[in-house]
């Protein structure tokens, strides 16, 4: 499936909660069977994960840093540039947008 970079940036928001879930899941699943709305809830989350897992092996550690503090802790491009030492917020706005596309290029290449 080909995402476009807005459905990449939601998928990578969305990781911190789809692990959650799926830990809340597997502690379910040690006191009772799963139903199937939880089934399909525990394929959907694992999805979610796998998918980023994959994008997150794939980058340069600063870009993993930069992908880490803009989606998994909801920090601001002033923030971040500060952070990594970058001279201002629009030159880490470039360079997220260009992680995110090399994601989206990662994506399209995946085999499924």
């Amino acid at each position: 499936m080909i995402y476009s970079n807005e459905e990449i940036e939601l998928t990578l928001n969305f990781y911190s909660i789809a692990k959650l879930h799926i830990d809340n899941l597997n502690q379910a699943i040690q006191f009772k069977e799963l139903n199937d709305l939880e089934k399909n809830e525990y394929v959907f989350y694992s999805h979610i994960v796998s998918k980023v897992i994959y994008w997150l092996k794939e980058l340069l550690p600063d870009e993993l840093e930069i992908i880490s503090l803009r989606n998994f802790e909801n920090k601001t491009f002033d923030l971040i540039s500060i952070h990594v030492g970058y001279a201002n917020h629009s030159s880490i706005v470039r360079k997220y947008n260009s992680i995110i596309n090399k994601v989206r290029k990662l994506n399209n290449e995946q085999v499924y």
